[in-house]
């Protein structure tokens, strides 16, 4: 028999550590004013160790740059020269159409002007 209760059958969830929001100790190292030293609570120095953490990764982030192939790759598939736009004809719109668009707006006024005098 198999046992099919939901604990055995769900697949176990990555428990991610809730960091603490950083303290005033912390916000004073992270700005510089105080070493890491003055850190006493646990939390603190978990914190810090975070802090420490993503920074080290931002620092290799910037340090990354696209390698030369890539990038004449990408350089050689832009067009020597910006493809000039071409400027879209005005629409014109002809006499007659504006007229009767003119006299369909008068009379539509004229239909709701005598209803409301009524």
């Amino acid at each position: 028999m198999i046992d099919e209760t939901p604990e055995s059958n769900a697949p176990e969830k990555k428990v991610h550590r809730r960091t603490p929001p950083a303290t005033p100790a912390v916000q004073a190292w992270l700005d510089g004013d105080e070493p890491r030293s003055s850190l006493i609570d646990t939390a603190e120095n978990e914190t810090a160790e975070l802090w420490t953490r993503i920074n080290s990764e931002a620092e290799q982030l910037r340090r990354r740059s696209t390698p030369i192939h890539l990038q004449h790759r990408i350089l050689s598939s832009l067009p020597d020269l910006p493809q000039a736009a071409v400027p879209d004809e005005p629409s014109r719109i002809s006499p007659v159409v504006l007229a009767v668009g003119g006299v369909l707006l008068l009379a539509i006024g004229a239909i709701i002007g005598t209803m409301l005098v009524r």
